[in-house]
């Protein structure tokens, strides 16, 4: 078995990270606002934004086991398994590996070993298809 790290590029991800940029703005709002001065409010948003902060760049794991790519989940025990026979349309590149599964566009941003790990099985499995030159 081997496991590497990713980071998801989806659009529920992107929307979060707006969240969370809209969120940083209006606690330094309040805080100008309140002349420089912390008060209950922005100190619990302020917490609140690391909570948010850290649940947004924690490294999520994937394994490789055989033909199958298994992708944790937030929130959940499960993972999502990939088989790799079913896969289509697969993009790597130094820093990003997209791909469609059964329909359903799949996009993570990896790099260093993992992105490797991944390209080196793709390549393997003969699923990445050259570019003719």
């Amino acid at each position: 078995m081997k496991a590497g790290y990713f980071q998801p590029i989806t659009a529920p991800y992107r929307i979060a990270w707006m969240w969370w940029v809209i969120l940083v703005s209006f606690q330094q709002v309040l805080f100008l606002e309140n002349n420089l001065t912390l008060n209950w409010l922005t100190t619990s948003l302020i917490v609140v934004i690391i909570v948010c902060f850290y649940f947004l760049v924690r490294q999520r794991r994937f394994f490789i086991v055989g033909n199958e790519i298994h992708f944790t989940q937030d929130f959940r025990l499960t993972t999502t398994i990939i088989n790799i026979e079913y896969i289509n349309s697969i993009k790597v590149t130094p820093f990003t590996v997209s791909f469609v599964y059964v329909g359903k566009e799949y996009r993570f941003f990896m790099f260093g070993r993992s992105n490797e790990l991944i390209r080196l099985l793709l390549e393997n499995k003969k699923i990445i298809r050259k570019k003719k030159s």
